[in-house]
């Protein structure tokens, strides 16, 4: 053992003399220190290159671990691997230690510990390395980062990541991230007028509290106003916030637009007052989007426990594009605005799209018409889904769906409800309270049934508080 410490020992020596010695001898040549040194010197541009090499290597590494990964269809969503991706950054890295952090819905936050390097993998398998990655660790610098946002700096191609939980100053107004100009046309808001987040937003499953929002005249309300091809994961809105809109009012975000970009792993727990367009996680969805895993706690006074609609159908712009929701559940009441008479569910008012393995436990209280325990009125599928809330309104009120929509019509596939269900001016039932553009109903159960989760299929397992009552496999 000292043998050997003696020989690196030595061989250290050796590399420093060698080192002095060119020094030297470019000193003797007039080469200055300066040139050698300075910010431009010739040693500096040496070791500028090498980290510059030494990124890039890293980077590489990475994308090839991504490549190299088996793809799981987890249900419906395409995601990487955990297990395979990690094996594969460990055959690329050999001994390199690395912190590798799996957000559960394809994204990875990765820390390579020798460089203190991070790099972040997206649930589209790009890869954004240390220089395009944000880190927000107090109140101060969300508000910062929000005011840049706001600027008109969209952070497209950039990972913003929440370090620690923040409570804002519940006294002064939060204005929120991605400015929307009201004025101009919600279907088409992409332009220099609005100010959009188009980047990642990562909130770590941190909590963020002290949301003050209070304005009944104006529109696109939520921790976001105006998100644009962005992606929003990991946000957790808790209990002490208090969030009052108008239309395009959520807890995370207002008006979700374009066609890349998801809402994934997002909970809220405060209450939310609004209009129209009014949900527990987002407002309105406009595009093409996958809302994955998502749940909400709060007390919701608008349209939908996690979403509160979708684009409409007369969107031209949208006539051949559908969203999909993933594994989402409502845990709060959702109770319609005196102003607004149509579209109420524990999952979603309406959707053109597809809802899949969601549920709802919260009470649902409609207006004039389509109250459904998990949608209003739907244009799309729904499948493996189940309501255990009350639901009541006045027409068109179904224990799953209100009625289908206009062009599409709805499909509802093993699913059950046993919440009760009334409403006061007929068309009311325990699937559908209308059969208006209800296509097929197939292998759904009611509490008059005797069902258990072998009835419903693979996405569902045994309550062993209540046999009647089979939980989806995510719960």
């Amino acid at each position: 053992m000292k043998e050997s410490k003696k020989i690196k020992n030595n061989n250290g020596i050796t590399l420093i003399a060698l080192v002095i010695t060119i020094i030297v001898l470019l000193i003797l040549a007039g080469v200055s220190i300066a040139m050698l040194i300075g910010e431009n010197g010739i040693l500096t541009q040496a070791q500028n290159a090498s980290e510059k090499t030494s990124k890039a290597e890293e980077e590489e590494k990475i994308k090839m671990a991504v490549m190299g990964s088996s793809v799981d269809n987890n249900g419906y969503v395409d995601i990487l691997n955990e297990t395979s991706f990690k094996q594969e950054l460990a055959n690329q890295f050999g001994n390199q230690s690395l912190d590798v952090v799996a957000n559960g819905d394809g994204s990875f936050i990765i820390t390579v510990e020798d460089t203190q390097r991070k790099y972040y993998v997206n649930d589209d398998k790009t890869v954004i390395n240390s220089d395009n990655i944000v880190e927000i660790n107090t109140a101060e610098e969300l508000s910062s980062f929000r005011d840049d946002v706001n600027a008109g700096n969209s952070y497209e191609g950039k990972a913003v990541v929440l370090t620690d939980n923040i409570t804002l100053d519940s006294s002064v107004e939060w204005e929120p991230i991605g400015y929307y100009d009201q004025t101009t046309d919600e279907k088409n808001p992409d332009t220099t007028t609005n100010k959009a987040f188009k980047g990642i937003f990562d909130g770590n499953n941190k909590e963020i509290n002290g949301i003050t929002i209070n304005s009944t005249n104006e529109i696109c309300h939520g921790l976001f106003g105006l998100v644009i091809d962005g992606t929003i994961r990991n946000v957790v809105i808790g209990k002490n916030n208090n969030i009052s809109g108008k239309e395009k009012t959520a807890g995370v975000v207002g008006y979700l637009y374009g066609f890349k970009g998801n809402i994934s792993n997002c909970v809220n727990y405060s209450d939310i007052v609004g209009e129209v367009t009014t949900g527990g996680i987002i407002g309105i969805v406009a595009g093409q989007h996958t809302i994955y895993n998502c749940k909400n706690y709060g007390n919701i006074i608008g349209r939908g426990g996690i979403v509160g609609n979708s684009n409409g159908t007369s969107w031209e712009v949208f006539q051949n594009v559908s969203n999909e929701i993933i594994n989402c559940g409502n845990y709060g009441e959702v109770r319609s605005h005196s102003n607004d008479e149509y579209y109420y569910g524990g999952i979603t008012g309406y959707f053109k799209g597809n809802i899949f393995n969601s549920c709802n436990k919260g009470k649902i209280v409609g207006s004039l018409e389509n109250t459904g325990g998990i949608v209003g009125a739907l244009d799309g599928k729904i499948e493996k889904c189940y309501n255990l809330g009350e639901v009541s309104g006045q027409n068109n009120v179904g224990g799953i769906i209100g009625a289908g929509g206009d062009t599409l019509g709805v499909d509802i596939y093993d699913s059950y409800t046993v919440g009760a269900i009334s409403g006061n001016n007929g068309r009311t039932g325990e699937i559908n309270g209308s059969t208006y553009g209800v296509k097929e109903i197939k292998n759904c159960y009611t509490k008059n049934d005797t069902f258990t989760a072998a009835d419903l299929g693979d996405a569902f397992v045994d309550n062993p508080e209540n046999a009647n009552q089979p939980l989806l496999y995510w719960k």
